[in-house]
């Protein structure tokens, strides 16, 4: 499209500029049909600027999507258009001054002056002629009105006046034609010379206007003559109309002077058409000269940067990874064939060597899942360290124990997630040799005790750091040796209570009625003996029961049921104290000892109960609550009961869960104790913590799961035999 409409616009401009500028005529120059076919061809020039626009549009649309894939096509456009531009603007201002002069030239003061003298001097000519004509006019009109008229008064004689006419006529030789008319225009007279006399006209209504004014008119007709028309003086009704041949030489040439000038004049008028037509003419020329340099610009780009936006897209595609693109080979052998062929070449090197790599990368992967796999089925923490005691690898089992998120590739400093771990490790790492240490590790759910093992890296300035939990080993191996304790304690002292107890009563039976001072005494001290004794024996039946905790029997039910039911019983016993309940309104089905769970929540309550009493007693405001939370958190249920009672202490807080320890003056210790074993049997925790409901207060947190494994199934906890 783009080479036929440019051969069309080529072929007019050409023409038009041919005539324009060859013809000698400038008025053909100026001619309406060349100025519009010219303008036809700057519509035809538009389009196909039109095409070529587009064209370089969707370059530009392509250079802006490929990111800068066609700025080399554009920038060789560009300069190829310059290159043109630059000639063509230095000729449009040579060209622009020489029309100028040119058309100036045309229409300067001497060659109008020429063309004004030739017209000037043929109308001279025509004008003396017709001067003599009117004098000879005025002449015999002079003699007709200066003859005498007859003595009687009345109208000379016609013929006389046409003797006379003829008599002049004859003798000058300056009219060829003598006509007499009546005021009608009826013919009275004529006399002509056939050679020379102009053809018969009739009076014009000038003519009849100026005899009725006693006036000599003289005109000339078209037909080649000068005619004069007059009212003959002293007669009625006679006009005179005489005639004058004008020479041939002098009329052809008034005619073709007058013509010249009329032309002159038309083209002077037209001059601005024709600056137009010479100025489209160079316009056009120039545009096509522009388009077609452009042309050759955009197919000098497609053969050369082509191939070139091609390498730097095929080289973008590598970059982002593709190394299955290819260069195709021009069909010219040159250097950008020598370049593709390298490009090629080195594709396909890169693409067997990234082949290779992602192999290598394939195997590291699946021995890292399977590493990973390994550490995330471990129960033991497993933690990697680099040289600045940054962790590198954390399973899920140090993640949980630590209570810390690892992200890969992230670095998080050891000292901040343990601080515990950061002596052993620094030690590790300086020794070169492993190290063992046990650490107490404070958590919200009370102390873990953490057996830990550093072990320096070989090939690296690291360290790999295993440890497990082993808290709740280390409290079945105290709750083992308390109950050791304990049932020791209880064989030793069963013993001498019974004869205690029977010699206290014999005492009292035999010697009662022999004592009759102090009486009073006897009774109070047999009493206090009896008291004690059996307070003794309640001591007793606690430690045995302690050291003989059977294990739990599991079976579905539903612990909102058993909550309500104990809180229940506490009200009946503590009247004075609030027992709530907060659990949902539907059924929590658990797997467990409802008889043990129930004794060990049994034993929370009423320990809360109890200090409420007792913090009342002591002279707090307000009344005493004890509060009992149920809720289920996905695949575990939480039980926490708080109380505002005085609250545990803060030191030492979690040692209030082993045997033997208590802040009651007559406690024993084995109630919080016994509760702990009962949950910890269930697979669940415990930890002791501040009312966070109120000023004041305990709060004890149970947790454990909905389905729990069978304590014959599970790991051994603190039952008999663990050392």
């Amino acid at each position: 499209m783009f080479k036929l409409l440019f051969g069309l616009a080529v072929v007019i401009a050409a023409g038009a500029t041919y005539l324009a500028v060859t013809d000698n005529s400038p008025n053909a120059a100026a001619q309406p049909g060349l100025l519009w076919l010219l303008l036809a061809n700057l519509v035809l020039i538009a389009g196909v600027a039109t095409v070529l626009g587009l064209r370089v549009f969707q370059l530009v649309k392509e250079n802006r999507e490929t990111n800068g894939g066609a700025r080399l096509r554009l920038r060789i456009i560009f300069l190829f258009s310059l290159t043109a531009a630059i000639p063509t603007i230095l000729v449009a201002g040579f060209l622009a001054v020489a029309i100028n002069r040119s058309v100036d030239g045309w229409f300067s003061r001497p060659v109008t002056n020429i063309v004004q003298g030739g017209k000037d001097a043929a109308r001279a000519a025509m004008d003396d002629l017709r001067t003599e004509v009117e004098r000879e006019a005025k002449g015999i009109h002079s003699d007709i009105a200066a003859s005498d008229p007859p003595a009687d008064g009345t109208q000379p004689p016609i013929n006389a006046l046409a003797t006379y006419l003829q008599q002049r006529s004859a003798a000058r030789g300056l009219f060829s034609r003598v006509e007499l008319l009546d005021g009608s225009g009826a013919l009275l007279f004529q006399v002509a010379d056939p050679t020379e006399a102009p053809p018969s006209a009739k009076p014009t209504q000038q003519d009849w206007d100026a005899g009725k004014a006693d006036e000599i008119n003289v005109r000339e007709d078209a037909d080649g003559a000068i005619r004069v028309f007059f009212k003959a003086p002293i007669f009625d009704n006679v006009y005179v109309q005489m005639a004058r041949s004008i020479p041939p030489q002098v009329s052809a040439r008034f005619k073709e002077a007058d013509a010249s000038l009329k032309a002159f004049e038309e083209a002077q008028a037209r001059r601005y058409a024709l600056s137009i037509v010479l100025t489209l003419s160079y316009v056009e020329a120039a545009a096509l000269m522009l388009l077609g340099t452009a042309w050759l610009g955009m197919t000098a780009a497609a053969r050369i940067a082509m191939p070139i936006g091609a390498l730097s897209g095929a080289a973008r595609a590598v970059r982002d990874g593709d190394l299955s693109v290819r260069m195709l080979r021009p069909t010219v052998r040159d250097e950008i064939a020598d370049l593709a062929d390298a490009f090629n070449e080195m594709t396909d090197r890169l693409a067997r060597q990234t082949s290779a790599l992602d192999r290598a990368r394939i195997d590291a992967e699946t021995r890292s899942a399977f590493i990973e796999a390994v550490l995330a089925g471990v129960e033991a923490g497993v933690v990697r360290v680099d040289e600045s005691f940054n962790v590198t690898i954390a399973n899920t089992s140090a993640q949980d124990l630590l209570e810390f998120r690892h992200r890969p590739g992230s670095e998080t400093p050891l000292e901040e997630i343990a601080p515990e771990f950061y002596q052993a490790t620094r030690r590790a790492i300086e020794t070169g040799q492993s190290v063992d240490a046990s650490f107490k590790r404070a958590t919200d759910a009370g102390t873990m005790h953490l057996q830990v093992r550093v072990s320096p890296e070989l090939d690296s300035a690291g360290a790999v750091i295993t440890f497990h939990d082993t808290t709740r080993l280390v409290l079945g191996q105290r709750q083992a040796a308390w109950r050791d304790v304990a049932r020791r304690i209880a064989h030793e002292i069963r013993n001498p209570l019974t004869p205690i107890q029977l010699a206290a009563e014999r005492l009292r039976r035999r010697f009662s009625s022999q004592i009759t001072t102090d009486r009073e005494t006897f009774e109070r001290c047999t009493d206090t003996i009896t008291r004690q004794v059996t307070d003794i024996g309640r001591m007793v039946e606690e430690f045995s029961g302690f050291a003989r905790m059977p294990k739990p029997t599991f079976g579905k039910f539903n612990l909102v049921d058993m909550v309500e039911s104990v809180a229940f019983s506490q009200r009946m016993t503590t009247p004075t104290t609030s027992v709530s309940v907060t659990a949902p309104p539907h059924p929590v089905e658990v797997q467990g000892d409802e008889r043990m769970l129930a004794q060990a929540l049994t034993n929370l309550v009423k320990n809360a109960a109890e200090a409420v009493e007792r913090h009342i007693e002591a002279g707090a405001p307000g009344k005493g609550s004890v509060a009992i939370d149920v809720f289920r958190d996905g695949e575990e249920v939480q039980i926490t009961v708080r109380d505002n009672g005085a609250g545990f202490p803060v030191e030492d807080r979690e040692r209030l869960l082993e045997p033997y320890v208590t802040t009651r003056k007559n406690g024993v210790g084995l109630g919080l104790a016994i509760v702990t074993r009962i949950v910890e049997d269930h697979g669940g925790r415990i930890w002791l913590g501040d009312n966070d409901l109120a000023g004041n207060g305990a709060r004890v947190d149970i947790r454990m799961p909905l389905h729990p494994k069978p304590v014959e199934e599970s790991a051994p906890l603190a039952g008999e035999g663990v050392a």
